[in-house]
């Protein structure tokens, strides 16, 4: 079982770091049978992200997964259980990263006008524990963020062969952080052929 893994490679500024742990299903089935087809849920957590646009490399983590299931042939799918993070294969790149993140602002600034963020126009949710002032108080403005996670999309599928994933030579599995610095989850679902 995996308790943590380190992620260091993130569009956040130089020096800081993205730890991105682990957390096994809690499922109490057994383990597949040999040359059985597994379905394991597990999901990774992110416990701060930076802030702003973040870009964190996931890949390694998702390896292990792979690794540790014995899943030989088959696929991972990757949720992003957020509606202001997204997910993206590319390279991972300190300069392109931050591209990314330039071009992100770009295309959908902060500071424009959304309706979203209109909080007096808004009512709370029902029951919210001091009603809509306490709603409105923790409510952030970041209806760019739900915008670009739209645009971006919150899935992926990646092959998996002779147990690796068929990635190219440059690509990466990244979460794209859009309203940091938050706690974060991803969902991995392993599904295919494990090794006997």
């Amino acid at each position: 079982m995996l308790a943590s893994a380190l992620s260091t490679s993130t569009s956040a500024p130089p020096g800081t770091s993205t730890t991105v742990l682990v957390t096994p299903s809690s499922s109490t089935a057994a383990g597949p049978a040999p040359s059985s087809v597994t379905y394991k849920y597990h999901q990774l957590e992110i416990p701060q992200t930076p802030p702003g646009i973040a870009l964190i490399d996931i890949t390694p983590q998702i390896r292990e997964l792979v690794a540790q299931a014995g899943l030989q042939e088959g696929c991972v799918h990757v949720l992003s259980r957020h509606t202001t993070t997204a997910l993206t294969i590319n390279e991972n790149e300190t300069r392109l990263l931050d591209d990314v993140r330039q071009f992100l602002s770009r295309l959908a600034p902060a500071g424009d006008p959304y309706l979203h963020n209109d909080l007096h126009l808004r009512p709370a949710p029902d029951n919210w524990p001091g009603g809509w002032a306490a709603w409105a108080a923790q409510e952030p403005r970041n209806a760019h963020s739900h915008l670009l996670s739209m645009l971006l999309g919150n899935t992926l599928t990646v092959p998996v062969t002779e147990g690796k994933l068929a990635l190219g030579t440059w690509q990466s599995v990244l979460l794209v952080e859009l309203d940091g610095p938050r706690p974060r989850t991803v969902g991995v679902q392993l599904v295919g052929h494990a090794a006997q």
